[in-house]
């Protein structure tokens, strides 16, 4: 082989190297974000109705055993943006997964709801902490220039947790003792936590100065002022996606289509699995203006439907229309908002998105919870497409039409 080309082609494998999706690592996070999520959501669908049996709490209360594990995520997020690095990516993520797998294992020896709310409460902290630590890593992981593909197919791993989740959950618990769902969960977090051991992970050690302010907390260290744009858009989808959750089950019971549920949410998994597996290609090839605007309108499409919605094939058609809509918007709008920060403000941002995220889902059911004993649910779900509408508007004052100005200008030089 003449040396010129010998050259040519190591440089050829070089650059394929280093724009590489699929690497082992990548794999590992995804592992690890799988095994966080079927926890997360198991517990969620299983919680209240553990804690109204076990310790004879009202449905409020009950509610809140399960909500409470949001909570302690979202108050984390505030600040382990800021500290991931003084304390050590890898360490983080260790010290987290044993707190997280300990958590399902002393469930069943809690003997006081109040007790039941604290652990809660850690667990979910312990989940907030895995989710923005192991996705910064992975996004040290992801190339560049294939970002959105990457964060798309690596929130797969929360999808198809949102899947199994409640079906083991609910499976488990209707052949066997309510012990096994807590081993279970146990089990699941400690294979994350086995991942996560032989993971090469990229530390960023803070600078000298970082060191001096480190007790010194700023709004800045606990939100990314240049992410919030984007992050407005995320809540106000979450919200949407609350009132599928939250609402969806007793208002089909209540139209007498009590098994249309599952099988809406099997089809919003599915459809979410299926757009994902392209719309971050879409993302990276044509903008984030080719897919957002567009997944926000069918989720607003999905909202307005259910609230008409009086047969089988008008669910599916719903469903089908919010995973379309939850698949491709939250994976795009998180690469947007990694896009608009720096590299070392990538933990802060990250926790940014994440709690916006999880914001939408706690306030979303309280906060239009109302209109359904004003005009049932054809106004929840009614207001639910108008807030979904009114995100499409944000998300382009904000951000979409500053970008079209942006391509449009690329595009001229190009010319030229």
């Amino acid at each position: 082989m003449d040396p010129e080309d010998a050259n040519a082609w190591c440089g050829d494998m070089t650059a394929t190297t280093k724009n590489a999706l699929f690497t082992r690592d990548y794999f590992l996070a995804f592992t690890v974000l799988l095994g966080a999520y079927i926890v997360f959501v198991a517990l969620m669908t299983f919680m209240a109705l553990y804690a109204a049996d076990r310790f004879q709490v009202g449905d409020t209360a009950a509610g809140f055993a399960a909500s409470s594990f949001v909570l302690g995520a979202g108050l984390v997020r505030l600040v382990i943006g800021k500290y991931l690095d003084f304390i050590g990516r890898k360490r983080t993520l260790i010290f987290s997964l044993i707190a997280f797998t300990v958590s399902s294992l002393l469930y069943p020896l809690v003997d006081h709801y109040s007790v039941l709310i604290i652990l809660r409460i850690l667990q979910g902290t312990a989940f907030g902490i895995i989710s923005t630590a192991i996705t910064s890593v992975v996004i040290d992981i992801i190339p560049i220039s294939r970002r959105s593909e990457g964060l798309g197919y690596y929130a797969l791993a929360a999808t198809l947790g949102m899947a199994i989740g409640p079906f083991a959950a609910v499976q488990i618990s209707a052949v066997t003792s309510d012990v096994w769902v807590f081993n279970f969960t146990a089990l699941c977090a400690a294979i994350s936590l086995l991942v996560v051991l032989p993971m090469r992970i990229q530390e960023h050690p803070p600078s000298a100065a970082e060191h001096a302010q480190r007790w010194r907390i700023r709004g800045s260290d606990l939100i990314d002022i240049k992410v919030l744009p984007v992050a407005i858009v995320a809540f106000l989808s979450a919200i949407g996606y609350a009132l599928i959750t939250t609402y969806l089950p007793p208002f089909l019971v209540g139209q007498g289509m009590a098994e249309a549920a599952s099988l809406f949410f099997i089809v919003f998994a599915l459809t979410m699995l299926g757009v994902r597996l392209f719309a971050g290609r879409i993302h990276d090839q044509r903008g984030e203006n080719a897919v957002i605007p567009l997944a926000l309108l069918a989720f607003a499409l999905s909202l307005g439907l259910l609230a008409v919605t009086d047969s089988l094939w008008q669910v599916i058609v719903a469903a089908i229309l919010g995973g379309i809509g939850q698949g491709g918007a939250v994976p795009s709008l998180q690469a947007v908002g990694i896009s608009r920060t720096t590299h070392d403000r990538v933990p802060i941002a990250t926790s940014t998105h994440y709690l916006a995220l999880d914001a939408g889902i706690a306030v979303g059911p309280v906060a239009l919870g109302f209109t359904i004993g004003v005009s049932g649910y054809f106004g929840l779900y009614l207001a639910g497409a108008a807030v979904l509408l009114a995100s499409i508007g944000v998300y382009w004052l904000t951000h979409g039409r500053h970008t079209v100005v942006a391509d449009t200008a690329q595009d001229r030089h190009h010319d030229s």
